[in-house]
């Protein structure tokens, strides 16, 4: 991931080159468990103005496969998630001055949830411009997708203020701060899209 900082920046550009993608971080062969694991579990439907998925929560899930597959994407992400601050910090020191530590180094962080999303064609996506903070979520610092399986048409998450839009492909890990302006909204998908999504949260 390349990253410079530089305030004289145009912003669009500034905004997508903090939009961490990292491909093939989750093996193939783990995304079609998922993906099965998901097909065979009890899902509910959310149908609202804002989007349009079948989904299931992994944590809390009691079933031994639930309980080892969140401890193997833990065991991926987690670290990323380090990886992703220390290429920011880096820039920083380059530009003004040493960073601290990453947040997963200096304070008690991990998941609260880890929830696994279908869209299929029939569904509109997650077409409303939305941002992963709120009033009931002011703990969470870094939201991340894997995404479990490609998609050839649509499916995209679009970034519309940083110009970027991240196609769906199996293994791939986006990860970007929760918070303003990082607006961004899912595509249409023109055939079944899986993502498992999550958020690095102070605990």
């Amino acid at each position: 991931m390349k990253l410079h900082y530089q305030l004289k920046r145009d912003n669009n550009t500034y905004l997508s080159e903090v939009i961490g993608q990292y491909d093939n971080i989750v093996p193939k062969i783990l995304c079609r468990e998922l993906i099965e694991f998901f097909e065979k579990s009890i899902t509910f439907k959310v149908d609202d103005h804002r989007k349009q998925a079948t989904e299931m929560q992994l944590m809390g899930d009691p079933r031994p496969e639930a309980v080892a597959y969140k401890q193997i994407l833990y065991d991926l992400i987690y670290p990323l998630g380090e990886k992703y601050e220390r290429e920011l910090h880096a820039t920083c020191r380059a530009d003004y001055m040493p960073a601290d530590e990453p947040l997963t180094k200096m304070f008690s962080t991990g998941f609260r949830s880890l929830q696994i999303q279908k869209y299929t064609p029939e569904d509109k996506g997650y077409p409303a411009v939305h941002v992963e903070v709120g009033p009931d979520h002011v703990q969470k610092y870094l939201a991340v997708i894997v995404f479990l399986n490609d998609v050839e048409k649509g499916g995209q998450t679009v970034f519309p203020m940083g110009g970027t839009a991240i196609q769906p492909e199996t293994g791939k890990v986006a990860i970007w701060p929760t918070g303003l302006p990082f607006y961004h909204c899912g595509n249409k998908s023109e055939s079944d899209k899986y993502i498992l999504t999550s958020w690095f949260e102070f605990l």
